[in-house]
């Protein structure tokens, strides 16, 4: 007799369903910011941690500093702004080993459905960030190359995008997050 179980295909669906969404993010009832904090990420380098805030009724505004470089600054909005931080863990006894990148995006939060592609990428005001003690590799930069797919239904944000900007090195090159709020 043969006593191996094969497993159903309704049931692996079901598991992998489980495990994505046990991935997704932590709400904070009461605010209309909502971070997430501690849940597992899909896509986050092993060498730090993500997290991702979304903001209600925000907006995205570029801005320049005194010198001409351009920063990310939120304004209050009709949109969501969603705003992922990944934060390299330091290293010990090594002054200015910080080193952190961002990726905003600003969407109309009655789109369920967004497919964008290099240069459309604007349409979201999509924007990446390296911060670190690197001279002249650090900034905020508009993305002009990837691509994005943005689901928005039933306070769950499905996000998925691949992108690269030439002008600096990155470390996060895509995110794939379910991110409950």
């Amino acid at each position: 007799m043969n006593s191996k179980r094969s497993i159903s295909r309704p049931f692996l669906q079901a598991l992998f369903l489980a495990l994505l969404m046990s991935c997704s993010s932590s709400k904070n009832a009461g605010n209309n910011n909502v971070s997430s904090s501690g849940s597992p990420h899909i896509n986050c380098p092993e060498d730090g941690d993500c997290s991702f805030e979304i903001m209600k009724n925000s907006s995205l505004e570029f801005k320049y500093d005194d010198t001409g470089k351009l920063y990310p600054a939120i304004e209050p909005g009709e949109n969501m702004v969603v705003k992922y931080h990944y934060q390299r863990k330091p290293e010990p006894d090594v002054m200015d080993s910080g080193y952190s990148e961002y990726v905003y995006i600003e969407f109309n939060p009655e789109s369920e459905q967004l497919i964008l592609k290099d240069k459309e990428l604007q349409k979201v005001k999509m924007i990446f960030g390296r911060i670190c003690y690197c001279k002249g590799a650090m900034g905020y930069f508009p993305v002009q190359e990837g691509s994005l797919i943005l689901f928005n239904r039933e306070k769950n944000l499905q996000l998925r995008t691949s992108f690269k900007v030439n002008k600096v090195p990155q470390i996060v090159t895509h995110i794939d997050e379910n991110i409950n709020y």
